[in-house]
């Protein structure tokens, strides 16, 4: 029996379309639909998103996106995929870092050099200065108006810890406020799911477009799940974060 992943990749190439044509037009990572398309369920988002996935994807080759979701759910029902719940969050697969430079034979060879090099200046440097002192006094003597100089370089231009400059927010309204209440407002930059879970209530999952902003409020602590980390930008409480990772990246996050 063909696989529900086969069937979409059978529908794909049949247009003559490619992952990443299909990924710019639905704004779904190609990662994601890659996928989909290899029934690798394990590595996808709950079901909820799954299934705007398919839609999305359906939507794009110009099919029935109700009669997709019904292949779907009977592939699901057929036990052609393992069952998991809805409430779970996706396995994040860590990829294995590069060795670093310093721990190469490339580098124990440069810093072997280095040392010889830093050792011979300072044995010619010593031999210099033992048989020419003159010419060094000489070469080493300073003229008057540099005290005037290093008088008119000083700089009154105030300048921020880290030598950082203030980063432009992403909203324009002011923080919203609710009296013993923590806001969360989050702000799509580009097409993203998301799923907030408060510490008051029923987690909320949806899909925002661009320019999109979803205020939601809890008693202190928001659980959130974020399909396209650099997408998004996040205001708890008054304090906005900076860009919370990669764009498609897929993220949790506890507030605060």
């Amino acid at each position: 029996m063909e696989s529900f992943g086969a069937h979409l990749k059978n529908l794909r190439e049949s247009q003559g379309k490619t992952l990443e044509e299909i990924s710019e037009s639905t704004k779904v990572a190609v990662a994601n639909l890659d996928f989909l398309e290899r029934d690798r369920y394990d590595l996808l988002p709950p079901k909820v998103f799954v299934k705007g996935f398919i839609r999305a994807y359906a939507q794009e080759m110009r099919a029935d996106p109700n009669e997709i979701i019904k292949k779907f759910e009977d592939f699901v029902s057929e036990g052609e995929m393992p069952e998991y719940s809805e409430d779970e969050y996706p396995v994040l697969h860590e990829v294995a870092e590069k060795r670093s430079f310093i721990f190469s034979p490339l580098f124990t060879i440069v810093l072997t050099g280095a040392g010889i090099l830093s050792l011979i200046i300072l044995v010619l440097t010593g031999v210099t200065r033992l048989f020419f002192p003159d010419e060094i006094s000489r070469s080493t003597s300073y003229p008057a108006v540099v005290g005037q100089v290093a008088t008119n370089t000083i700089s009154t231009k105030p300048t921020l810890p880290g030598d950082q400059t203030p980063q432009k927010s992403a909203f324009a309204d002011p923080p919203r406020r609710q009296p013993g209440k923590k806001v969360l407002e989050i702000k799509a930059l580009a097409g993203t799911w998301v799923r907030v879970e408060p510490d008051t209530g029923a987690p909320e999952e949806l899909v925002m477009a661009p320019g999109d902003i979803q205020v939601f409020t809890a008693h202190e602590t928001f659980h959130i799940l974020v399909g396209n980390a650099g997408g998004v930008r996040i205001r708890y409480d008054g304090k906005e974060y900076p860009v919370l990772g990669k764009t498609n990246q897929t993220l949790t996050l506890t507030l605060p």
